[in-house]
């Protein structure tokens, strides 16, 4: 999938990032919930962050955030925007199933993961589970948002589960799962049944 993210950036097709702005407030929601039961704002990563457009709703909210971003042209948007907005924020150029831990820092409570996971293939997940875990805190919570498995047409991400994150993240257990907004969606995402999930990394 790296390939055809670095294409779509190379191209500006990203339609994913107005499906972003259409779902900003059902993620702001349970970002809140997420402050709820960790008792406030504290360090999150967004894995796979993309132009940075979560990791500056993240900040705005008082979060110490970082992203973590393989597609330099990516990055490099999110790297603007973050500054245009005069946030305090880390972009970093590197690849979520192997996170340099000394570069990444830690531990988060918070991950956010908007359509990384779910375009993997099951050992690019296993590592990621891996080297997401060793930089997060006991008791820290995961925001993901993926396909319902097999809904999205090719060359579209191949979607995943609450079952595919609890086998990628031992350790962590799905709490909840809800139908992601999907107004403003090109057709194929809309068909795609995007999801969010929230799971926890046990204490």
């Amino acid at each position: 999938m790296s390939r055809g993210y670095a294409v779509a950036y190379a191209l500006n097709l990203t339609p994913w990032e107005r499906a972003g702005t259409s779902g900003a407030a059902a993620l702001d929601k349970l970002i809140a919930r997420a402050e709820t039961e960790l008792g406030g704002p504290g360090r999150a990563l967004d894995l796979g962050c993309g132009s940075g457009l979560h990791l500056v709703a993240l900040a705005q909210r008082g979060w110490q955030a970082t992203g973590v971003e393989l597609i330099g042209k990516a990055v490099r948007r999110a790297r603007a925007r973050v500054a245009e907005a005069g946030l305090e924020v880390r972009v970093l150029q590197g690849d979520v199933t192997a996170l340099d831990r000394t570069e990444v820092g830690g531990p988060y409570r918070l991950l956010l993961d908007i359509g990384c996971f779910h375009g993997l293939d099951d050992e690019q997940r296993a590592a990621m589970g891996r080297s997401a875990t060793a930089v997060t805190a006991p008791d820290a919570l995961m925001i993901l948002l993926a396909f319902r498995p097999g809904a999205a047409p090719k060359p579209l991400p191949r979607g995943a589960d609450g079952t595919d994150i609890e086998t990628a993240f031992p350790g962590w257990h799905l709490v909840d799962s809800e139908p992601a907004p999907t107004e403003g969606m090109p057709a194929p995402l809309r068909k795609a049944a995007p999801t969010f999930h929230l799971v926890r990394r046990a204490a």
